[in-house]
């Protein structure tokens, strides 16, 4: 990827929308807010402000809410965004299911379709899936035929080359060919499109919406069909040289394991994916271990994660052994996270974090007698906030161009 000059100045027009940007990001993250702390926080001369609050107003981006007690002088009026102002599409491409949904300036979805559910597809029909999904979005009310969308974000598995918004020959989609997501979209909407691995969509959700928000260092880890992960160091997603950093599933744990798709030995993915926890179960009953699954899942298929849950808190000894084989391998995973990034925060998503407390509580308790002492109380460990998360996010990879340059659509 090529880095942008260090010497590209600026003209009076960037200066101005830079200006606008920064006011537009302050009301959205600070909000309520009053002209006279925009002009604190950004260190801007109260003019400034007050001349892009009414740029900001006339659009109909931002909105006075009412006013603020004061000792002199009068009274400070509120400012916040108006969630409803403009949308953003996202799509997430998951390993069995293509959702979409309509997301607001405050990231709350307003419209939700699924496009598809089931075993995978062909690049063809994935492509088709999803510029459906857009059109059936757009055509909803808060769309208005498209004139409040400010683009539309799309989530994938990897590998991607995010800079073009190519789906890079994945495997799983049956063929050798690129998928050129980015220029379908934009060549059928006349929008602006940007893809992303899904758990960078995920944690950008998390980062802007969720239990991220106001944290510099976080590391989210979605534990579902495989493992995921994303990175947000310094407060900003961090991708990496080559756009494949965060690849935490992949992290070998056990050198001597099994191989992974991947190529490696013994990945964390190995072990603590939902396929490969429910495997372990069928594996266990198999070979006569007794348990009370197999009076409610008398067949492999019939097993479910909920199920397995459910007998690790009813004391089963087969699904509390399998369960605290999970534990162990995840806490050896997060140790390696947080001696590798010193995050603030880890976060769990997806399936595996469904369990709650279930899997919180013995984590962070092996976690804890893993680390460095000085950092047994210096890292959260959280499940995920957003259910949305992955469509959420990919709508977010749109909206963030948004409050960067406001007023341009």
């Amino acid at each position: 990827m090529t880095s942008p000059s260090p010497f590209v100045g600026a003209n009076h027009r960037s200066v101005k929308q830079g200006n606008r940007a920064t006011i537009f990001r302050a009301i959205r993250a600070l909000g309520p807010i009053a002209r006279v702390n925009l002009a604190r926080q950004s260190r801007l001369n109260p003019g400034t402000v007050t001349n892009i609050v009414d740029e900001l107003l006339d659009a109909g981006l931002v909105t006075e809410t009412g006013q603020g007690p004061s000792r002199v002088g009068r009274r400070p009026v509120y400012l916040e965004v108006v969630p409803s102002a403009r949308y953003a599409i996202g799509i997430d491409i998951a390993r069995n299911a293509i959702t979409g949904a309509l997301i607001d300036l405050a990231g709350r979805p307003v419209e939700r379709l699924e496009g598809f559910s089931g075993s995978w597809l062909s690049g063809d029909r994935v492509v088709a899936v999803v510029t459906d999904l857009i059109a059936r979005l757009l055509a909803t009310p808060a769309a208005d035929g498209g004139a409040k969308v400010v683009g539309i974000g799309v989530g994938s598995p990897g590998p991607l080359s995010i800079s073009s918004g190519r789906i890079l020959a994945p495997p799983y989609y049956g063929s050798g060919e690129e998928l050129p997501l980015q220029q379908e979209i934009e060549s059928r909407f006349n929008l602006p499109a940007l893809v992303d691995n899904n758990s960078n969509t995920s944690t950008l959700a998390e980062l802007w919406f969720g239990a991220g928000q106001g944290v510099e260092d976080f590391v989210l880890l979605t534990l579902g069909t495989g493992v995921g992960s994303g990175l947000v160091l310094d407060g900003e997603l961090y991708r990496g040289g080559h756009d494949l950093a965060g690849e935490l599933g992949h992290m070998s744990i056990n050198a001597d394991g099994p191989r992974c798709a991947c190529g490696n030995f013994g990945c964390l993915e190995m072990y603590v994916s939902v396929p490969r926890v429910l495997a372990a179960v069928r594996g266990a009953l198999a070979i006569g271990e007794p348990s009370a699954l197999r009076a409610v899942a008398p067949r492999e298929e019939d097993l479910t994660l909920a199920m397995v849950f459910a007998a690790v808190r009813d004391g089963d000894p087969l699904a509390s052994r399998v369960f605290a084989d999970v534990v162990r391998r995840l806490a050896a995973g997060l140790v390696n996270i947080v001696n590798a990034f010193d995050p603030e925060l880890i976060l769990l998503g997806r399936d595996l974090a469904s369990a709650g407390d279930l899997l919180l509580d013995p984590v962070r308790e092996e976690v804890r007698r893993r680390v460095f002492p000085i950092r047994r109380d210096a890292v959260r460990i959280e499940v995920a906030a957003l259910t949305d998360a992955p469509t959420i996010g990919a709508a977010t990879l749109a909206l963030r161009e948004f409050f960067h340059a406001p007023l341009t659509r």
